[in-house]
Formats: structure tokens, sequence, C-alpha cells
């Protein structure tokens, strides 16, 4: 059997292999979360300033859900890309609304980013 012939029409973006797009997106997820814990342990670690108020305090539970959020589309994401089948492609053009030309590049590209987006220190003011 041979595999599907695609035609890419001049101005059009080259399809998308499914799988490794899911693949990407369950580990920019996991990204996500860490970067959200990293803010959630400087938030915490803050010195010199009074205990939170119950509002401040929900607030920041609010932070921890969405990190609970990530962790579990993460995994679901790439298990979605483990049983994708091995041909399964999308329009190119579903990258065309993302803003970070970093995600166009690594769900476009070959390589994944292991370090997060952001690798410095995070200041609370």
């Amino acid at each position: 059997m041979t595999a599907p012939v695609r035609i890419d029409l001049p101005g059009e973006a080259a399809p998308l292999d499914l799988a490794r797009l899911l693949g990407g997106l369950g580990h920019e997820l996991g990204h996500a979360a860490d970067l959200l814990r990293r803010y959630e342990r400087a938030v915490l670690a803050r010195t010199g300033t009074p205990a939170p108020s119950a509002g401040g305090a929900r607030e920041l539970q609010l932070v921890d859900l969405v990190i609970q959020i990530l962790d579990d589309l993460g995994p679901l994401a790439e298990r979605l890309a483990r049983e994708t089948p091995a041909d399964t492609c999308i329009p190119g053009s579903v990258l065309e609304d993302l803003r970070l030309d970093q995600l166009r590049a690594l769900f476009g590209g070959p390589t994944r980013r292991e370090a997060p987006h952001s690798g410095g220190h995070i200041d609370v003011f």
C-alpha cells in the first residue's frame, strides 16, 4: 500500500501530522503547568508581607486548579497522540492563530524544547 499523496497548493500551509501535533501539545501543557508551579512557589515564598487574605488564598487555589487541569490535559493529549493512526494529517492552517512563533515552530517543526519559555527568575511585586 502506498502512502497518501499530498499536494501543497501555493500559499497554503503544509499538512501537519496529527499525532506529532498532539504529542507536542501535551508536552507544552506540561511546560505550562511547570511555569505555574514556579509562579505559585514564588508567591508562597514572598517574605516580609502579611499573610494572604481569605480572598487571596482562594485565588492561589485557583492557580493550583489550573495546574491540575494542565496536568490532566497534557497526558491526555500525549495519549491521543499514541492512539492516532500514523498517517492522519490535518491542515497546517490550524496553527495560523497561534500568537507565539515558538509554538508554531514547535508544532510544525521537528524538535521539542526541554526548557520552559521563561528560563529566568520570577519577581513578585
